[in-house]
């Protein structure tokens, strides 16, 4: 949906000086949110995983401040309403860079660029089968860690194809160290905020949350001031303005005093959107974490739970429809690509709506791709809870505001081609609307449903999944390879601390077990010193009752002798 609003024009005589300076400062950042207005849903809308991942907002793909001036000058562009103003050495030197960027283009990027700009002017674009992303080097199949030895491929295609995905699944998630420096950048960023809001808490959120990420997914934050704690209902209710207000405010004082110029971190940026958010790239790690002023997402998390509880083989499935997106460039919002949370919902969507009788991960890789490729997404939208299809001109899933604004004219729908999701969460959330590329991907499933269908069939190629994946393997092995190297460091380091806190323990023991000794010693000695005195205090009596008694007996003696001397004479 579009404002009928045209572009901001200078008027001025001389353009560059100062008017242009004024238009780039003021307009320029602002520009996608002038531009048009999507259809959007409440602003409890965002309570989903993540709440920028799901189309609500447009995510940083550049984060440096020059990068992100040039992306959005190259929105301004693409809408070819009004040329480009002549400027002067400045801004011809960011144009320059932005052409050199545009030339150095992938080709899915080419084709998403060629979507939005259609979609910008209100016209269709042809469908394009898109490629995975070219690589220098290569790499083959029989060697993927997917993928199953010569001995193994004795079973049927479609059971080596699930296999695969529980192999790939297995691959694709993070393994032990580099979980470990996951959690530890979190705990990294956490401990930086509490040096400028003590009181305030950095929630994980998203696909981390949720125990869908893959081992080099972003890592989101959400960042809650103490006093939303308190009252257990208030962090599921939207902000008010003055608490919208208040975290902008809180969020620009973490960025500019902290984050901004931090050294253990790059490419750091503050991006204004419906949902604010810090985005910065760690240099250990290489990971990207980003610090948003997001919703409450509590709900969307149970029925993710819910879902994966529901389908035990959901999560593998999802991590290669990610990444079959991934590696084409399709899951790229800020292109008009379909977020993580869009594209869970499209796979637990066709389960419920077309469950596959293998019940498993290869029949519903399979059921997705031809659920998606002939959907009709002109005529229809699609419902999960209930599981439903509807009338999208009947039914259209936006808020009664959105609706009001339809109908007084001043905003415009979006194309008829445009996917229609109802969010699970939120029943006037619509997941689609920020997937301009969406004839882009059924194209594709078509290419995809073919050759997997016949590499099936053959069941001769040493990986049946790898025309949807294999890419992944060279394109994240670099990245993954710093992962895991800085996990392994990490380990090592705290088993050096923990070493260390062991010897200390033992000196701090041995120490203490002398002391005890001699505590248990004193007692002993004391009671030995006792006991002598005692007893020579028992020999004394004795010795004067044994003088006594000899004293007596001779006294008697004494006495008996000079009794019986008269007898004697």
């Amino acid at each position: 949906m579009r404002p009928l609003s045209s572009r901001l024009i200078c008027r001025a005589h001389n353009r560059f000086s100062p008017s242009t300076v004024l238009w780039q400062h003021f307009v320029l950042p602002n520009r996608p949110l002038l531009h048009r207005q999507c259809l959007s849903s409440s602003t409890t809308a965002s309570a989903q995983d993540p709440a920028y991942d799901d189309g609500q907002l447009d995510p940083p793909q550049e984060t440096s401040e020059l990068k992100q001036a040039e992306a959005e000058t190259a929105e301004v562009e693409e809408e070819n309403i009004e040329p480009v103003p002549k400027v002067g050495k400045g801004t011809k030197n960011v144009q320059k860079e932005y052409h050199s960027r545009q030339i150095s283009l992938t080709k899915s990027e080419k084709l998403l660029a060629v979507a939005r700009a259609a979609f910008n002017d209100a016209i269709e674009y042809d469908a394009v089968v898109v490629k995975p992303k070219r690589i220098v080097t290569s790499r083959e199949e029989r060697s993927l860690p997917w993928c199953l030895a010569q001995e193994e491929r004795t079973m049927p295609g479609i059971d080596r194809l699930a296999v695969e995905i529980e192999r790939f699944y297995e691959y694709a998630k993070p393994s032990k160290f580099e979980s470990i420096a996951r959690r530890h950048l979190i705990e990294q960023v956490r401990s930086h905020v509490r040096k400028v809001f003590p009181d305030h808490v950095i929630e994980v959120f998203g696909s981390e949350r949720t125990g869908i990420a893959l081992a080099t997914s972003d890592i989101d934050l959400r960042l809650i001031r103490q006093s939303k704690l308190v009252d257990p209902v208030k962090p599921k209710l939207p902000p008010t303005p003055e608490e919208r207000s208040q975290g902008l405010r809180d969020l620009h004082k973490l960025y500019q005093s902290n984050l901004k110029q931090h050294k253990a971190y790059m490419l750091s940026a503050l991006r204004h959107a419906r949902y604010p958010l810090i985005s910065l790239q760690d240099r250990q790690s290489g990971l990207v974490v980003q610090i948003v002023l997001a919703n409450d997402t509590s709900v969307s998390r149970v029925i993710m739970q819910d879902y994966m509880e529901q389908y035990p083989y959901l999560r593998q499935l999802y991590y290669v429809v990610k990444t079959a997106f991934d590696v084409r460039g399709l899951s790229d919002v800020f292109r008009g690509g379909f977020g993580s949370y869009s594209l869970f919902m499209m796979v637990v969507a066709s389960i419920k709506h077309n469950p596959h009788p293998r019940n498993d991960a290869a029949g519903g890789l399979i059921n997705f791709l031809k659920f998606w490729r002939d959907f009709d997404t002109r005529e229809h939208g699609i419902s999960i809870e209930p599981v439903e299809v509807f009338a999208k001109g009947a039914s259209p899933v936006m808020t009664d505001t959105i609706k009001a604004k339809l109908k007084e004219g001043t905003v415009q729908p979006l194309p008829s081609y445009m996917l229609s999701l109802r969010d699970p969460a939120d029943q006037t959330n619509d997941l689609g609307r920020k997937g301009i590329a969406i004839k882009h991907v059924q194209a594709t499933f078509r290419s995809l449903v073919k050759e997997l269908e016949r590499d099936i069939r053959a069941n001769e190629r040493h990986s049946i999944l790898s025309p949807l994946v294999g890419p992944s393997y060279l394109l994240d092995e670099s990245q993954r390879f710093k992962l895991v190297h800085y996990g392994k460091r990490l380990v090592t380091q705290m088993q050096k601390t923990l070493s260390a806190k062991a010897t200390a323990l033992r000196e701090t023991e041995k120490d203490t077990g002398m002391d005890r000794r001699q505590e248990d010693e004193t007692p002993t000695l004391a009671r030995a010193a006792r006991d002598r005195e005692w007893q020579r205090s028992v020999d004394e009596v004795n010795e004067r009752l044994r003088l006594d008694v000899e004293k007596a007996s001779a006294s008697e003696l004494k006495e008996a002798s000079l009794g019986i001397a008269p007898y004697l004479r």
